[in-house]
C-alpha cells in the first residue's frame, strides 16, 4: 500500500497529502530500496519508451538510415514539440521515406508553453509532429521499415513492429511469457504496459548496466542509454525535470517521466533502477519525491543537493506571486529484502 511520502503546506499547516510507491532494483533483479509497495502494478507509460526504442536499434537502423545520437534520443522522447525537436521528427520522417501523415501519435499544441504561445501568435496550426510522442512514433515506422512490415497499423498490438516491442519489454523487464503481460492503449494510440514498479526499475537498471544481457540487446541499451543521459533536452524539454536532474548532477543519470506520475530512473555508476508512482496520478511532487529518494540512498553529492533545493523543497505561490506554501518529503525509505 502507498506511503505518505510529501506533504504540501499552506501556511505552517498540511493541506494535503501525496502517498506514493517507489521500486529501486539492481541489476540482477534484487530490489534494494523501497517506499509503499514496490510491487505495485501500474502502467508504464512514457516511462517504456526506452525500451520501445530498442528494437529499432537493435535491428542495425542506426546503420541503415545513419541515425546520429540525438536522433536516437528522439526516438525515446515526450518532447516539448520545440523547434529542435520538431526538426528532429521531420529529418527521421524523411531519412525513413515516410510522412508526417503516417504517424498516428494524434495533434496537440506543444506542451512547451512558450512554443504553444508563439505558434498561435504566429496564426498557424499545431501539427502532428508537434505531438510529444511523435519521436517515438517516428521510430516505430522506421522498425516497421527494418522489417519490411507496412506502415499502415503500425500502432496495433499485432503488428510486427508493437510484437517486436512486446517482445523487448519482456526481456528487460525479466517476464518469461511476454503475451501475459497486460497492454492498455496509450494516449498516443499505441500498447502501453501494465508493469510492477520492481520491474520497471530492473529494466531500467539493466538498461544502464546491461553486462547481463546478450550482446545485442546489451548493445542496443548502451546505445540508447547514452543518447538519453547526453540529450535530456531531447527526451523531454526546457524546463522539465529531466533535464534539471541531468543539469544538477553533471549528466550522470538517465531518466524518463510518464503520465499520470510515473517517473523512472538509472544511476549507471550504481546500476540501479528507480521507479515511482504517485498514488493519485498528480505529478506536481514528483520532482521532490524522486530527488528526495536521491539523496537518502545517497546519490546525490551536497553541492547537488544545494542545487536541487528548489525541486526537493518547492515553494507555494499564488497568482500575485506572493509565497503561501511550500512542499516537503516526510518519508523515510526501507532497506533491503522485503
Amino acid at each position: 500500500m502507498a506511503e505518505r511520502a510529501i506533504e504540501i503546506l499552506r501556511g505552517e499547516k498540511v493541506e494535503s497529502e501525496a502517498y506514493a510507491d517507489v521500486a529501486v532494483v539492481d541489476s540482477l533483479g534484487q530490489i534494494q530500496y523501497w517506499l509503499g509497495d514496490p510491487l505495485r502494478e501500474t502502467f508504464w507509460r512514457s516511462s517504456a519508451k526506452p525500451f520501445q526504442a530498442m528494437p529499432l536499434i537493435e535491428s542495425g537502423a542506426v546503420d541503415v538510415f545513419h541515425m546520429s545520437p540525438r536522433e536516437v534520443a528522439i526516438t525515446c522522447a515526450s518532447h516539448g514539440g520545440e523547434e529542435q525537436h520538431v526538426e528532429l521528427v521531420q529529418g527521421l520522417l524523411e531519412k525513413i521515406n515516410a510522412r508526417p501523415e503516417d504517424l498516428v501519435c494524434g495533434v496537440h499544441l506543444p506542451s512547451h508553453r512558450e512554443t504553444a504561445d508563439r505558434l498561435l501568435a504566429s496564426g498557424q496550426l499545431a501539427s502532428v509532429v508537434h505531438n510529444n510522442c511523435s519521436g517515438k512514433h517516428t521510430g516505430m515506422l522506421a522498425l516497421a521499415r527494418m522489417l519490411k512490415a507496412p506502415l499502415e497499423g503500425y500502432q496495433l498490438p499485432d503488428h510486427p513492429v508493437q510484437r517486436a516491442i512486446l517482445e523487448q519489454v519482456a526481456l528487460m523487464t525479466g517476464v518469461k511469457t511476454p503475451r501475459s503481460i497486460y497492454t492498455g492503449v496509450d494516449g498516443c494510440g499505441v500498447p502501453t504496459f501494465y508493469l510492477p514498479l520492481a520491474k520497471m526499475a530492473y529494466a531500467y537498471a539493466r538498461l544502464v548496466d546491461p553486462r547481463g544481457l546478450d550482446s545485442t540487446p546489451a548493445g542496443a541499451a548502451m546505445i540508447i542509454s547514452e543518447a538519453m543521459r547526453s540529450y535530456p533536452e531531447l527526451i523531454s524539454g526546457t524546463g522539465r525535470l529531466e533535464v534539471t536532474l541531468a543539469q544538477a548532477t553533471g549528466y550522470r543519470l538517465v531518466s524518463k517521466g510518464g503520465a499520470e506520475a510515473v517517473f523512472c530512473l538509472g544511476i549507471p555508476d550504481r546500476g540501479l533502477g528507480l521507479a515511482v508512482k504517485l498514488a493519485d496520478g498528480m505529478s506536481r511532487t514528483i520532482g521532490s519525491l524522486v530527488t528526495a529518494v536521491l539523496a537518502e540512498m545517497g546519490v546525490l553529492t551536497d553541492e547537488e543537493i544545494q542545487k536541487l533545493a528548489a525541486v526537493m523543497h518547492p515553494v507555494i505561490k499564488n497568482h500575485a506571486g506572493r509565497e503561501v506554501g511550500a512542499m516537503r518529503p516526510v518519508f523515510r525509505l526501507h532497506r533491503g529484502k522485503l
